[in-house]
């Protein structure tokens, strides 16, 4: 087998996609131009390896996606290559000409001419299903091209006439103590910033941290400016509007500080789609008013943090389980924006329960402080760094934006044009439940409306009536935010629209 590369310069950077026929020996790849290619494989991404081997497919340890020709009893195989995480995918279709794979949900669809249905009510339910594990997610997705199959953290192999899952290596390392799994961290950071910056890529990568005020970033930036970490990214404000600058750890570690202003990305045009297409959730848009500092980046994030290393996480598994899909509305936009989105505390993850047993460890008594907010292991490293206690993870910010809370819903741009496209849908002969208020959303107003009456008597003494009324406004938001999903994948499929031949 071989790969045949066709670059699509007005494709997002990184986005790929490859056509794999039966007894076909060529595997035709179109892809963005920061992809990078080679005779036997081709990827956008980085692990804990020597670059010029392109031995993704032989670790966990590889953030991106990519794929890779071996040889087998068979002739050939050629493995396709996910993320060693749950916050990137693959998606695969069956078509009567081949079986296709893509990083890019908008760009596989698109490419089969394939659209979901625009009043199925329950997407962001069923991609909120990987949380709940590997073996346990919904694995399709249903488009009017056929069931398209959603792959997380393991790989894909074709051996040249089917498609079927690959298990990614599972090694068990030793982390009998903190000393072994700090070390463990360290060596895969230093790993992957050899990897990313390696002379041989056409297109090499520099880390670029986020820290905030809580426990992940700062642990990740106090691991990763020992191997590369130069400049980090800070939020300005928290989405409770406290300081959430980690101002002072960059301070100690010598960092350059590029602020940004959370709301920043609301001035883009349809700024929600890419993120929404992800998740149907969307809540990492606000890394969008940060869109011209990260092309040609690694992207360090402490998504998934609560469940490796919190002390206080009773979901341990091997299977990836989690409590939110923070992170993954990341893995379409990021493919415009050209980086590498690295999850540190999905490192290693797999062993979570040795993981735990540390945090519960006699060794780490010193660095258990109680409490709701309690991670042993990230201030362990944090402190050991010479950062002081009280300067960090006092509580537990949050950026993340809740479209539904907002008084605006989407971003007016993207809210005129989410109506004008229930509109079409509706004169299309779609009937979009987004066209007219439900029983429950009338209802639901009318009680808000009156408990808002009641509270205006005694603003002071019946605010809790406020509170109430709030509660059910957000049922009329959560009911319309339900089916932003299919809108939103329409939007994104349009920068995946193949050039006209001349």
């Amino acid at each position: 087998m071989r790969f045949e590369y066709t670059l699509i310069d007005s494709w997002p950077a990184l986005a790929w996609l490859a056509k794999c026929s039966s007894n076909e020996p060529v595997i035709k790849v179109l892809h963005g131009s920061q992809v990078e290619t080679k005779e036997d494989w081709f990827c956008e991404a980085i692990w804990d390896g020597e670059y010029s081997l392109g031995d993704f497919d032989r670790t966990d340890v590889i953030f991106g996606s990519g794929a890779r020709i071996r040889e087998s009893d068979n002739g050939a195989d050629v493995f396709f290559v996910s993320s060693g995480t749950t916050v990137d995918r693959l998606q695969s279709i069956l078509q009567n000409d081949g079986v296709w794979i893509s990083n890019s949900l908008a760009c596989l669809t698109e490419c089969v001419n394939g659209s979901v249905d625009p009043v199925y009510p329950r997407y962001y339910e069923d991609l909120f299903t990987v949380c709940h594990g590997l073996t346990k997610y919904k694995r399709t997705l249903s488009t009017t091209a056929g069931p398209v199959c959603l792959t997380y953290f393991h790989n894909l192999k074709w051996d040249g006439h089917e498609l079927t899952d690959s298990e990614k290596p599972n090694p068990t390392r030793d982390f009998s103590s903190f000393a072994n799994f700090h070390a463990f961290l360290k060596s895969s950071l230093q790993k992957m910033n050899d990897n990313m910056s390696s002379s041989l890529r056409l297109h090499p990568y520099r880390m670029l941290g986020t820290l905030s005020s809580g426990y992940d970033s700062a642990t990740i930036t106090v691991l990763a400016h020992e191997y590369g970490l130069k400049d980090v990214i800070s939020f300005t404000q928290a989405r409770n509007e406290k300081d959430d600058s980690g101002a002072t750890i960059a301070e100690k570690l010598n960092l350059s500080v590029m602020q940004t202003s959370r709301d920043d990305w609301r001035i883009h045009p349809l700024p929600e789609a890419p993120f929404l297409t992800a998740d149907s959730f969307g809540e990492d848009v606000y890394f969008h008013s940060a869109h011209e500092k990260l092309k040609g980046r690694v992207l360090l994030t402490g998504h998934n943090g609560d469940s490796t290393w919190d002390i206080n996480n009773l979901r341990i598994s091997t299977e990836l389980t989690r409590t939110t899909t923070s992170g993954l509305s990341f893995t379409e936009y990021r493919l415009m924006a050209g980086f590498i989105h690295c999850t540190v505390p999905f490192l290693g993850m797999r062993q979570s329960t040795d993981i735990q047993a540390i945090s519960h460890s006699a060794e780490m008594k010193p660095w258990d402080i109680g409490g709701d907010y309690n991670r042993p292991i990230c201030r362990r490293i944090i402190e050991e760094a010479g950062i002081p206690r009280g300067s960090f993870a006092i509580h537990k910010s949050a950026n993340s934006v809740l479209f539904y809370e907002r008084n605006g819903f989407l971003s007016p741009n993207s809210l005129a044009d989410y109506r004008q496209w229930i509109k079409q849908c509706s004169q299309s002969g779609t009937v979009h439940p987004c066209s007219k208020k439900t029983l429950r959303q009338i209802a639901c107003s009318v009680v808000a409306q009156g408990l808002n009456l009641i509270s205006n008597i005694a603003p002071t003494k019946l605010h809790r009536f406020k509170t109430i009324a709030y509660r059910f406004t957000m049922v009329e938001r959560q009911e319309l935010f339900r089916y932003v999903f299919p809108w939103a994948l329409e939007r994104t499929k349009e920068v995946y629209r193949l050039p006209i031949a001349d």
